[in-house]
């Protein structure tokens, strides 16, 4: 009876050729160099080249779903420009369920207008990120399982043009929140940009790009998320008070959608 012939499948064909090959290196180096170890050095660059390979494979998968994930955010805002994708009231409140919104007094309309409640609002009217202990104390003990801030607009005037101070005040509130709170990712929103008019009023408004570069720099370094809400206002000068810096009920659903989006909390 003849013996039935053994057919290596594609998947042995790479590694068994690495072997080949990794057999012939080692017969001329020992021929070469018979005092020396060669074995180690060849297994060290099969191992240096089998994890450039690997490397470069995650490397690539990252940016695959960093560019799916850009893609899938900008038709997010795409639909919530168009008033398509906006959640409806009952499931804001469903979805931020278990979260804490911490800020100043235009996170405190979210509870004014009726969207959310206090046990997911931490906010006081005039406040500063230096100035939120109290806030960042009452939210730790809420044990959210995730976290967004919305600070800027009174720091504008606080810190003028000094945007390090502001960030090291931020550095000093998140640093609590991800030590008592590790578990919990953390969300910043960027400053709202003013109107022309309210930048005229009060020239350290001007200085919201600034702080908002400053932030997106800070939570790389920091692993939050940075959010820029700047698109809900663009060209929308109806979204505004009358002040030119807070904004009018409607941005508020757009708001938080797409905050809720960001965070994962919608799937």
């Amino acid at each position: 009876m003849k013996k039935k012939r053994t057919i290596l499948s594609p998947k042995f064909i790479v590694p068994v050729t690495v072997i080949a090959a990794a057999g012939l290196i080692f017969a001329y180096t020992q021929a070469s160099s018979p005092k020396k170890d060669p074995c180690a050095k060849n297994v060290a660059r099969l191992q240096e080249m089998e994890n450039a390979d690997i490397s470069q494979t995650e490397k690539a998968l990252q940016e695959l779903k960093s560019r799916d994930a850009s893609e899938q955010m900008s038709q997010v805002q795409d639909e919530i420009s168009n008033q398509s994708g906006i959640l409806d009231n009952v499931t804001i409140r469903q979805v931020f369920q278990g979260t804490v919104i911490i800020g100043d007094s235009i996170t405190e309309s979210i509870v004014e207008y009726g969207f959310l409640d206090t046990d997911v609002v931490i906010s006081q009217r005039g406040l500063s990120v230096a100035n939120a202990g109290e806030q960042i104390n009452t939210a730790i003990g809420l044990h959210p399982t995730t976290v967004f801030m919305a600070f800027g607009s009174n720091d504008l005037e606080l810190y003028g043009s000094d945007s390090d101070s502001f960030i090291a005040a931020y550095r000093s509130q998140v640093q609590k929140l991800k030590e008592a709170l590790p578990d919990s990712p953390i969300y910043i929103n960027g400053i709202l940009p003013p109107t022309d008019l309210a930048i005229a009023q009060i020239p350290e408004l001007g200085y919201y790009e600034q702080y908002n570069q400053a932030l997106q720099v800070f939570c790389e370094e920091m692993g939050c998320t940075f959010i820029d809400n700047s698109f809900i206002l663009d060209g929308n000068e109806n979204m505004y008070e009358p002040d030119g810096e807070h904004v009018v009920a409607d941005f508020y659903p757009q708001w938080l959608t797409y905050m809720a989006e960001t965070a994962g909390l919608c799937s």
